[in-house]
């Protein structure tokens, strides 16, 4: 199931949201379902990576460090396979080091939250980065 049709953000984008802790999991999904989202919530990085293969999300929100997968693995492997190269990652972390903000934007995140965040602030950033904004890296 291939949700990527053109370069049009969708009216209900697919996100996928991959977070370890389960209350924070659900928030994530409830909130930005309701601002519009369709959410697939994964636990861990093995889960996302399966799924994000499987459903092609339109972008992926994730937590450093993940669950059962090194995150800087995880995030060249996304990069490696030609059917997940192309979604956007966004990383939510309560490590705020400028060296882990650094190497998300080196490492090609669209954008970097400290947690915890605002959802309202999370879903207005991943539209922009689904609108194709090229200055969406967010750093609060």
């Amino acid at each position: 199931m291939d949700r990527r049709h053109s370069r049009n953000a969708p009216t209900r984008p697919l996100v996928l949201v991959v977070e370890g802790h389960d209350d924070t999991r659900a928030m994530y999904a409830l909130a930005l379902s309701a601002m519009g989202f369709e959410v697939v919530a994964a636990e861990d990085g093995t889960d996302a990576y399966r799924r994000a293969w499987e459903i092609h999300p339109d972008i992926i929100v994730t937590d450093l460090p993940m669950p059962n997968y090194e995150s800087w693995q995880f995030v060249q492997d996304m990069k490696q396979n030609p059917r997940t190269r192309d979604i956007p990652l966004v990383a939510v972390s309560s490590y705020v080091q400028p060296s882990r903000r650094e190497r998300t934007a080196a490492d090609g995140f669209a954008a970097f939250f400290p947690k915890p965040c605002l959802t309202d602030e999370l879903a207005a950033c991943l539209r922009q980065v689904l609108n194709g904004a090229s200055d969406a890296h967010v750093e609060r």
